[in-house]
C-alpha cells in the first residue's frame, strides 16, 4: 500500500522534494524580473532606455497675455513681465507636472544649479530665481553696471516679495 515505481512512498517525496528546488528558485527569477521591469504607468514609450530619444517642447505658456513661460511649479516668467513666484498667474503652471513630456524653458543657462536665463537679470530654476549679472542682454559686469543702483534695488524688492506665498 502506498508503493511507488520509484521506490516507496519514500522516494516520491524525495524525487517531489528535489523538483521543488529549481522550480522555487525559477519562480524567485521570475518575480525578480517583474519587479525590476517598467510599470505602465513610468515607463516612457519605447523602454527605460528611451527617455533621451523623447523630443522636448517648449513649457506652458504663463502670466497676463501668455507672454511668460513656466519655469517650476509656482514659477512664471518673461522679458516683458519678469518673474512672478507663488502668484495667481503662477499657478497655471502646476498644471505642467501633469504633462507627461518633458519641456525646456529655454534661455542660457545660469547661476550654480542649472538655472535658465528668465528675464534680464534673474536666473532661475525649477525652485527659485536669482539675480544674475549674466542674465542681462550685455552679458557681463559692464552691463550689470549700467543698470542704475535703484533698479537693481527694486528688482531684489520684487523677487522677495514674489517669494510670498499666501495661498499655502
Amino acid at each position: 500500500m502506498g508503493q511507488s515505481c520509484f521506490g516507496g512512498t519514500r522516494g516520491a517525496y524525495t524525487i517531489l522534494k528535489m523538483s521543488a528546488a529549481p522550480l522555487s528558485v525559477f519562480c524567485l527569477l521570475c518575480l525578480l524580473s517583474i519587479c525590476t521591469a517598467c510599470y505602465i504607468s513610468n515607463c516612457p514609450i519605447g523602454g527605460k532606455r528611451a527617455v533621451q530619444d523623447i523630443p522636448t517642447r517648449q513649457c506652458m505658456a504663463c502670466g497676463p497675455g501668455d507672454k511668460g513661460r513656466c519655469f517650476g511649479p509656482n514659477i512664471c516668467c518673461g522679458e516683458e513681465i519678469g518673474c512672478m513666484v507663488g502668484t495667481l498667474e503662477a499657478m497655471r503652471c502646476l498644471e505642467e507636472d501633469y504633462v507627461p513630456s518633458p519641456c525646456e524653458t529655454g534661455g542660457k543657462t545660469c547661476g550654480s544649479v542649472a538655472g535658465r536665463c528668465a528675464a534680464p537679470g534673474v536666473c532661475c530654476d525649477s525652485e527659485s530665481c536669482t539675480t544674475d549679472p549674466s542674465c542681462l542682454e550685455g552679458e557681463g559686469d559692464a552691463a550689470a553696471h549700467s543698470l542704475p543702483a535703484s533698479g537693481k534695488d527694486l528688482l531684489l524688492k520684487l523677487l522677495h516679495w514674489t517669494n510670498y506665498r499666501p495661498y499655502q
